[in-house]
């Protein structure tokens, strides 16, 4: 393998963990301290960029597979996602507007549930994601039997 090209590899473990980690800081914080408003304008926001940064891990992901011939999923599951950011949206929007009966910190408390519901949950989901994705018939046909 050529030199320059040692950073095309699929992304391991540790750094699809610290994707999730830095995307659920990004989210939990943006939902707990950017928005002052109604909570729909919050959601929306929030749920928009969630789907903005899919879109771009869809053309980064399709860029690398056309640039390096590389073997990995041929594409992620976009109904999967985008009604799993909807429902995490709709969870946080309603635990911040359960708990607001009760305390003042309610969009820190769903910020934060946010950012663990990322942080934890997107690593296991990305995992089963990619060990369920079909080889492509290129590299199923052309592998080396031990």
């Amino acid at each position: 393998m050529p030199l320059f090209a040692s950073w095309v590899r699929l992304p391991s473990r540790r750094r699809i963990r610290i994707g999730y980690t830095a995307a659920g800081a990004y989210f939990g914080w943006r939902w707990a301290f950017m928005e002052h408003g109604p909570v729909w304008q919050r959601a929306a926001g929030v749920l928009a960029q969630m789907a903005l940064l899919s879109a771009l891990v869809l053309l980064v992901r399709w860029q690398r597979r056309r640039r390096t011939g590389s073997v990995g999923p041929h594409r992620l599951p976009l109904r999967n996602l985008v009604l799993g950011k909807l429902l995490l949206v709709v969870l946080a929007t309603g635990a911040g507007l359960l708990l607001a009966r009760w305390t003042s910190e309610a969009q820190l408390i769903a910020g934060t549930g946010l950012f663990l519901a990322i942080t934890l949950g997107g690593p296991v989901l990305h995992r089963r994601h990619d060990a369920d994705a079909p080889e492509p018939p290129s590299v199923r046909h052309h592998r080396r039997v031990p």
